[in-house]
This record gives C-alpha cells, structure tokens and sequence, in this order.
C-alpha cells in the first residue's frame, strides 16, 4: 500500500486525518454519552433523546453545509499562498453563519413542535423531545458559526484546532450531562432537558474558543472584523455557489432521515430504540471515514490551488487507504462484539438483543461507508460540489425511501431486514463514485478552472 511504502506522503496524511478523524469522534461522543447517561431512565427518555439530537443536529448540520465552500476557497486559496484572499473568505464565512444562525433559531423555536408532531410518538417521548429542542436551538446561532470557524481551519490543513476545541467541549458536556440529567451537586434533575443544557454549554464554550483562537492570529491567518462587514461580495456568491448544493445534499439527506425515522417508529418503540443505539454507534464508526475525507478535501484543495496534479492523486489515493484501513478495522469490532457495544448504551436486555444484532450488521457497511465518504471528499475538494449531491439525493429518493416504506409499512418487516437495505445502499454508491474517481474528470475540470481570484484591498 502506497501510505506504508512513502514515508512522506504517510506522516503528512497522518498530520492533518489523525486530528480530523478525533475531531469527529469527539463530536460524536457527545451524542453517544447523551445516549448513554440517558439511557438508563428507560425507553421512553432514550427514544427522546435519539430523536430530539437528530432532529437538531440535522437542521444544524444542514445549515452549516454551506461552510464546505468557505473550506473549499480557504483550501485552494492556502495551497495558493494567497492567505489575504482567504482570510476575506473567512471574514465572510463567518457573516453567513451569523444570518444563518438567526434564522434557524427563530424558526426552531417557533417551529419544533410542529415538526415533533409529524412523527407517531408516544406522549411521553414527545413531551421529553420537546424540551430538548426548545433548550438546544437557543443556542444554535452560536453552535452555526463555531462549526464555520471550524471549516476555516480545516481549509488552512489545521485540523489541529477544531480537535483542541472538541476536547474540552467533550469535558463540559460529560459533566453537564452527569450534574444536569441526574441531578447531581445541588442541581435539579432535569432528565432529557439536562443533555440538552449540557451539549448547549459545550457548543458556547467551542463558539468562544473558536473566535479566540481566530481572531487572536494563533491560526496563522491574519483576520480582521472588517472582512465579515465590508465588500467582496463575489467571494460571498462563491461561497453560496460551492455551498449550495452541499446544503442541498444535507437537505435531501437530513430530510429522507427524519422521514426514514417517520417510517421506523411504524414498528414500535422497542425497534425504534434499538434503531436510536445502533445509528449512534453506526455514527461513530462513520467519524473515521469523514475525517479523512475531510483531509482528503483539504489535501486535494491545496494541491489544486498550487496546480499540482500528482499531488492531488497521490494524497487521494492515500486518503483512501488510510480511511478503509481505520473503518475495516472498526468493522471487525462490531462483527466480533455487537452485544458487548450495544451494553454500554442501555441495560434494557431486549434492546440490547436487537440492536446487538443491527451493529453486527453494520459491520458489513464499514468499507463502503469510507470508500463513499472519502471519494466524496475529494470530488468536493476539487471544487465539484454538485456531483455528489445528484448521487445522494438519487439513492437516498429512489432507492433507500421507497425501499424503506414497502418494507415497514406495507410488508412491515422486523428492523433487521431494514438494516439489510442500509447496507446494500452504501455497496452501490460506493461503485458509483468509484467509476467517476478513476475517470478523473473531476481533477482535469478543476485544474483548468480555478475557483479564486485576488484579494481586495481595504
């Protein structure tokens, strides 16, 4: 394999995924202690929990989908050398992640039970999730711009930060959780509200880090307050441009989700929870994949921008090895001890039998999840950004939905088999974006197109 033979091209892969990869997990790990912490309240809490961090994160996540152009120009405009360009690309990173932020707070507020009331719930899972989201979107606008400064220093290849960051967001929400749900040190006991209270914090704490760290030069990018507030409204349309279709991806994919979970309540709590444990570990295992295909992005970004073409293939192809090798490891973890990782979220024995048998399922996604994710990424990192959002949207809308609902509501089939389509979709969009990797048309477009101009005076 090509990152065990080049010493160079590994330690430079290892320098930029590792932090990438951990970033991922930590975020991640927030879910997975809510999950755990509040699983041992029962069903009714953890089915609450599950559905109210979904729905958060989805609408969160959908909306910061935009910053994958901020990341993209910051990227090519750093391998470039032209830090004042992307310094102003961050400038205006951040003003769109303010208006974005405000936006979805508003609407959140107004909005989530209206959209809790879509789903067949139980009262009392609805009630538990309705508090969660009425704590959790107070804060969005703060959580919207921490993960846009994020996306800034991943572009500059300092994947370092936003993992710094994630560590100590991790501390506070562990400990938020354990004071605030169970009602420890003189607090009350708040149940699912306290997991919310505890990952608002946390994001607080990430968003004021994050803004210090930048703006303090500690990032090696010189940025001024003035770049968020004045002119260049062509980096702004960039932006929209290369963003646009990843938040239309995020949409189609975030949407299908909450309409898939829509699908999956059909079979009962018991399925449904089962469901909420396993996707939380299926999760984590996907942070691997994702960081390096976030690495992957950034690597094939700085090689555009310093137009150099067996650069972008070399670290392509390493991405690639080092991300199959990490998730096929993790695939072997959840073939060999299923129940075991299925113990730590929840003490309930039917839950663990079920959804035992579901991460033992995911196993078999392990590979093609890393092959998809990290090809995506280095499409994006070319500057395509439309290209994956057909692909998706044409699996998750035509095959995954319509599959799904025959199976739950028509032939109402057990949550194993659902499972089963999950994994035969990831094998066909892996083959799919494995035909247009090998094409390369993607990095011969990219070459003769560059995405940056010069930046502006002030």
């Amino acid at each position: 394999m090509l990152i065990y033979k080049d010493a160079v091209l590994r330690r430079k892969l290892l320098k930029i995924s590792i932090p990438a990869m951990s970033e991922m997990v930590l975020y991640m790990i927030i879910g997975v202690v809510d999950t755990m912490v509040v699983g041992r309240l029962g069903a009714a809490p953890l089915a609450a929990v599950g559905l109210g961090a979904e729905v958060f994160f989805a609408i969160i996540l959908l909306v910061v989908a935009l910053s994958i152009g901020v990341s993209v120009l910051v990227a090519q405009a750093w391998g470039a050398g032209k830090k004042e360009y992307a310094a102003q690309v961050a400038g205006k990173g951040i003003a769109l992640g303010v208006g974005a932020g405000l936006l979805t707070a508003i609407l959140g507020l107004l909005f989530s039970d209206n959209l809790l009331s879509l789903f067949p719930l139980e009262k009392s899972v609805y009630i538990q999730a309705l508090a969660y989201l009425q704590v959790a979107f107070w804060i969005s606008p703060l959580a919207i711009v921490y993960y846009m400064v994020n996306s800034i220093f991943r572009g500059m290849g300092r994947t370092d930060l936003p993992m710094k960051i994630a560590v100590v967001t991790n501390v506070i929400n562990c400990l938020g959780d354990y004071i605030l749900v169970y009602g420890k040190l003189g607090m009350p006991a708040l149940g699912v509200a306290g997991a919310a209270w505890a990952t608002s914090i946390a994001h607080i704490t990430g968003f004021l880090l994050a803004l210090y760290i930048l703006f303090s030069g500690r990032s090696s990018l010189r940025i001024e307050v003035k770049y968020i507030f004045t002119g260049r409204f062509d980096i702004v349309k960039s932006i929209i441009r290369l963003g646009l279709p990843g938040l239309l991806e995020d949409f189609f994919r975030k949407s299908a989700d909450i309409i898939a979970m829509f699908f999956i309540v059909f079979l009962g709590t018991l399925a449904f929870a089962s469901h909420e444990v396993a996707l939380i570990v299926e999760s984590v295992s996907f942070m691997p994949g994702i960081g390096v295909a976030i690495a992957a992005s950034v690597m094939v970004g700085h090689a555009i921008g310093a137009r150099d073409k067996e650069q972008a293939l070399l670290v392509s192809r390493g991405c690639l090895e080092l991300g199959m090798t990490a998730m096929g490891f993790l695939g072997l973890i959840f073939a060999f001890f299923p129940y075991f990782i299925a113990s730590l979220f929840t003490n309930d024995p039917a839950i663990i039998s079920t959804a035992g048998f579901l991460i033992r399922l995911a196993a078999f996604e392990q590979l093609t999840i890393a092959a998809t994710s990290i090809m995506e990424g280095i499409i994006k990192g070319s500057g395509d950004t439309r290209t994956p959002l057909l692909i998706t949207s044409f699996f998750t809308w035509f095959i995954r939905l319509p599959a799904l609902y025959v199976m739950t509501h028509i032939l109402v089939l057990p949550i194993t088999y659902i499972w089963g389509l999950f994994v035969t979709d990831w094998l066909l969009r892996a083959a799919v974006f494995a035909s247009l990797y090998k094409k390369r048309q993607w990095l011969e477009k990219s070459l003769s197109n560059p995405l940056i101009g010069e930046p502006d005076v002030f």
